[in-house]
C-alpha cells in the first residue's frame, strides 16, 4: 500500500510486513475538481495540490496524527492512482483491510462543531454528510479504534463513547461498537446499515459493501448498480446459507412479480430486526444458481383454498422455488402434491424476528409456467408464528465450507508486546499526587503543572502472568484536582494477557470496576464534588506507546449525555400524500399535494424512506408526553391558488393503544403553534382526552383548534392507524386521506 508521510507529504509504497503502523483518514469528497489526486502529491512542485481546496483537509489530518506520533497516514483521494484500473480494482477490494489495518481511523465532520449538544435532534453532528455516504461504513466498522473530529480538528469523542448516538443515526446496534464484532449479524441486518446510504456512482453502493461480507469481485464501472448489486449477493450466496438475504421489501407501491435477489441495498431498509436462517431446523440450508434461476428448498403453504393434484413421479421434487429439480436418492416411485399455475404460497424463511422472537418471516411466492415460481407481493414480508414453519424431510448432506477468513479481533493485544509506555496527559488543574508502586511498572518522568497540561510517563516492565478472561492490575496512579479537591484514581491493567484496559475510580473504593469492551477506549467518572473527569485512550504511531488524555469539566459545562435506547415503538407514516377532489358530477380529480414538513418535538431517531417517514415513540420515557405532532404543508398545483393548508396530525400511544387526531387550517405561520397543539393534550390540556380514551381512527370532526375551512371545497381527512403484520420499522403503520368536494 502506498502512505503519505505527516512531515513531508512524500508518498511511499509499502509491502507486507514492512507497513509502519500508520492512522487512517475519514472523510467526504466536495467537489472532484477540490480533491487532491496521487498525480497533484507526486508532483515536484505541490503548488497545484496547494491551490486546491482538499489540501487543508489533508494538511490538517497530517498535523493531527503527529500530535499521537504518526509519521504515517492513509487518505483515499491522495493514495490511490485512480487513472490505473488496475490498482483502482486492488483498492477497491483492499479498503475494508485497509482500515482494519490501521491503528486508529480519524473521521472528520466537516460541518460539525465541539460546542455543540451532539444529542441534539438539531445537532449538526447528526446532520453530517459523513453519516449517508456508502463507503464510510465499512470505515466506521473496519478500524479497532475510531476517533470524530469536528470542522477545526477538536475531538468530538470516539466510537465508544458516542456509541448510543451513532447507533441511532446509523441504525447499527451499539454493542457493535462496544464489542467490535457484527459477524454475528445476518446478512439482511448488515444490508439495513447500507440501505439509506449513497455513492456517487450507482455501481459503488454494491462495492462499497465487499468488505463488510467478506467476499471480492472485480469493478465493471458502467454495469450499472442492480447488476452490481446482484453480483455482490451472488458473492455472498457462495460463502453464506443465510436465507434472510431474501429477506427484503420492494420500494413503496412496486408490487410486480420479482425474483428472490434485491436490487439495491435501499430494499432492505426494514430489514434490521432479521436474524439469521435457523441451518439446523431447515435441513438443507443450501441454494444455488442454475441457467434457471435459484435452486432453493423451502416449505411451501398454499394461502388459497385450491385442492392440490396427487400426482405419481419417479422421483421427488425436493426444491420449490425457480427450478424443480430432484434427488438421486429417492425411491422409485412416490406420490405427490402438485398444484395449479398461479396458485400463491407462503413460503418461511426461518428467520425470527430480534424484537419478537416467536415470529418468523416469509415471502410469497406464485407458481407460474414450467413449475417455476414468481416471488409475488414483493413489496411485503409477512410476519408469521414460528410454530407455522413447515417443516420437509430433506436429507441431502451439505458440508458447510468456512464462511470467509476470521476478521481482526478489535482490541489493542500488540501494544508493547512485552512491554511499553504510557503517556498520560493532564489538563490544567488536574495532576499526579502519588503512585503506588507496583512490579509491573514504574513512573519514570513525572510533570507536575498545576496550571497547565502535565504529562505523567508510565514505563511497563512486563505483562502479567494472570489467568485468562480475568483483569490483573499493572498500575494504580492517585489524582487530584485542584479546584474541587477530589481524588481519584486511575487503574490500569491487562484483560486475558492481551489487550489494555482502564478505570476510573474515587478515593473510597478500594478495588477498580473493569469494563470488558474489547472497544472500550473512553470513560466519564463523576467527582464527588461539582464536575468529573474523562479519559480518552489514543493510538499512536509507535506501538510500544499509547496516550491517555484526561480532562476535567467544570460544573458549568459537566454533565451527563443523555444517551439513546434500542427503537422498538414508533409509527411509519406517508411523507406526503394528495387530495382527491369530487365534482358535483361525479368525476374524481387530483387536488393539492401535502408534503410531511415537521415533526413535533423534533425526533432524533426520525427517518425518510423514500415516501414513508419513521416518527419514533420509543425515546420518550413520560406516558404522557408519549405523543408527536406531524405538521403536513400543501403544495400547490396551480399558480392562481394562493391558498396554502397545513394538515397537523397528531400521534401516539397510551399504554399499549396508539391513537390518532388530526387537525386542518389554513397555513397560520404562528411560531410555537405546534407545541401549543403538542402541550393541548397532556393531562392539564383541553384535548387531553383524545389521549386518555384512545382511538385508532380520526377524522376531521374531531378538529377543534381552527375552524374549518371554508369555501368551495369541503375537506375531509381520515387518519387511519394499524398494528404492523408485515415487515416495518416501528409497531404502527399510519394513512391518510384527504378529499373534499367541489
Amino acid at each position: 500500500m502506498r502512505l503519505l508521510n505527516t512531515d513531508t507529504l512524500q508518498l511511499k509504497s509499502f509491502f507486507g510486513g514492512d507497513i509502519p503502523p500508520y492512522a487512517i483518514l475519514s472523510h467526504t469528497w466536495g467537489k472532484t475538481e477540490d480533491e487532491v489526486t496521487f498525480q497533484d502529491m507526486m508532483a515536484e512542485d505541490h503548488s497545484v495540490a496547494e491551490g486546491k481546496a482538499g489540501y487543508k483537509k489533508i494538511r490538517g489530518a497530517c498535523l493531527y496524527a503527529q500530535k499521537y506520533k504518526f509519521e504515517w497516514i492513509w487518505i483515499d483521494s491522495c493514495c490511490i492512482n485512480k487513472e490505473s484500473s488496475a490498482e483502482l480494482s486492488e483498492a477497491i477490494n483492499s479498503m475494508y483491510s485497509y482500515y482494519e489495518d490501521s491503528e486508529v481511523c480519524y473521521v472528520y465532520l466537516e460541518e460539525a462543531v465541539c460546542s455543540e449538544d451532539i444529542r441534539d435532534a438539531g445537532s449538526e453532528f447528526r446532520n453530517c454528510k459523513w453519516f449517508t455516504r456508502g463507503w464510510t461504513l465499512q470505515e466506521l466498522l473496519a478500524p479497532s479504534y475510531v476517533v470524530f473530529l469536528d470542522k477545526d480538528w477538536k475531538m468530538l469523542g470516539t466510537r465508544y463513547s458516542l456509541a448510543d448516538a451513532v447507533s441511532v443515526i446509523t441504525s447499527i446496534p451499539e454493542s457493535v461498537f462496544k464489542d467490535g464484532n457484527f459477524d454475528r449479524f445476518s446478512v439482511a441486518q448488515k444490508m439495513s446499515w447500507a440501505s439509506m446510504r449513497q455513492t456517487t456512482r450507482p455501481e459503488d453502493q454494491a462495492y462499497c459493501l465487499l468488505g463488510i461480507f467478506g467476499v471480492s469481485m472485480p469493478p465493471i464501472y458502467g454495469e450499472g448498480g442492480a447488476r452490481a448489486f446482484m453480483r455482490l449477493q451472488q458473492e455472498i450466496i457462495n460463502i453464506s446459507d443465510d436465507r434472510s438475504i431474501f429477506a427484503w421489501v420492494a420500494p413503496y407501491g412496486q408490487g410486480s412479480f420479482r425474483g428472490l435477489l434485491a436490487r439495491s441495498p435501499f430494499e432492505f431498509r426494514m430489514s434490521g430486526e432479521v436474524r439469521a436462517s435457523e441451518s439446523d431446523v431447515i435441513g438443507d440450508s443450501s441454494f444455488s444458481f442454475g441457467n434457471n434461476g435459484l435452486r432453493i428448498h423451502l416449505p411451501l403453504r398454499s394461502i388459497e383454498p385450491v385442492p392440490p393434484v396427487d400426482t405419481e413421479a419417479r422421483e421427488p421434487v425436493r426444491s420449490f422455488p425457480w427450478s424443480p429439480w430432484s434427488s438421486t436418492s429417492a425411491p422409485n416411485s412416490i406420490r405427490e402434491r402438485s398444484y395449479r399455475e398461479g396458485t400463491i404460497f407462503f413460503a418461511p424463511l426461518h428467520c425470527r424476528s430480534d424484537r419478537d422472537p416467536e415470529n418468523c418471516f416469509a415471502v410469497y411466492l406464485q407458481k407460474v409456467a414450467g413449475g417455476r415460481y414468481v416471488r409475488y407481493r414483493p413489496d411485503q414480508l409477512p410476519i408469521i408464528p414460528t410454530t407455522s414453519q413447515l417443516q420437509r424431510d430433506m436429507r441431502q448432506v451439505v458440508v458447510k465450507e468456512n464462511a470467509g477468513i476470521p476478521r481482526k479481533v478489535k482490541n489493542d493485544c500488540n501494544f508493547g508486546d512485552h512491554h511499553g509506555n504510557l503517556s498520560i496527559r493532564t489538563t490544567p488543574g488536574v495532576f499526579l499526587r502519588y503512585d503506588h508502586q507496583h512490579p509491573l511498572s514504574r513512573v519514570i518522568d513525572r510533570e507536575e503543572k498545576e496550571q497547565a497540561i502535565g504529562e505523567t510517563l508510565l514505563e511497563i516492565i512486563r505483562r502479567p502472568a494472570g489467568t485468562p478472561s480475568e483483569t490483573w492490575a499493572i498500575a494504580n496512579l492517585k489524582y487530584r484536582c485542584a479546584k474541587s479537591g477530589d481524588i481519584f484514581f486511575i487503574d490500569l491493567g491487562f484483560y486475558d494477557n492481551a489487550f489494555l484496559r482502564f478505570s476510573m475510580r474515587n478515593y473510597s473504593e478500594e478495588l477498580p470496576q473493569w469494563i470488558n469492551d474489547p472497544c472500550l477506549d473512553w470513560m466519564q467518572f463523576h467527582m464527588k464534588g461539582p464536575g468529573l473527569v474523562t479519559i480518552t485512550y489514543q493510538m499512536t504511531g509507535d506501538r510500544k506507546l499509547r496516550i491517555f488524555e484526561v480532562e476535567y469539566k467544570a460544573p458549568a459545562i459537566a454533565h451527563t449525555p443523555r444517551l439513546f435506547q434500542p427503537t422498538t415503538l414508533g409509527f411509519m407514516v406517508p411523507s406526503m400524500f394528495r387530495e382527491n377532489v369530487k365534482s358535483s358530477i361525479g368525476e374524481t380529480l387530483q387536488g393539492k399535494i401535502f408534503s410531511l414538513e415537521s415533526v413535533f418535538p423534533r425526533d432524533f431517531f426520525g427517518k425518510e424512506y423514500r415516501g414513508q417517514t419513521y416518527v419514533d415513540m420509543s425515546d420518550i420515557q413520560d406516558a404522557q408526553r408519549m405523543l408527536r405532532v406531524l405538521k403536513y404543508k400543501s403544495y400547490n398545483r396551480h399558480p392562481k391558488d394562493k391558498i396554502r393548508k397545513c394538515v397537523y396530525v397528531v400521534l401516539g400511544l397510551h399504554g399499549s393503544s396508539a391513537w390518532a387526531d388530526v387537525i386542518i387550517q389554513r397555513d397560520p405561520q404562528i411560531e410555537g403553534l405546534m407545541k401549543d397543539i403538542w402541550e393541548s393534550y397532556l393531562d392539564s390540556g383541553p384535548r387531553a382526552e383524545k389521549r386518555l380514551q384512545p382511538s385508532p381512527r380520526a377524522s376531521l370532526g374531531d378538529a377543534t383548534y381552527a375552524p374549518i375551512l371554508h369555501g368551495s371545497r369541503r375537506p375531509s381527512v381520515i387518519v387511519d392507524v394499524k398494528e404492523r403484520t408485515t415487515l416495518h420499522l416501528g409497531s404502527h403503520l399510519v394513512d391518510i386521506s384527504y378529499s373534499s368536494l367541489r
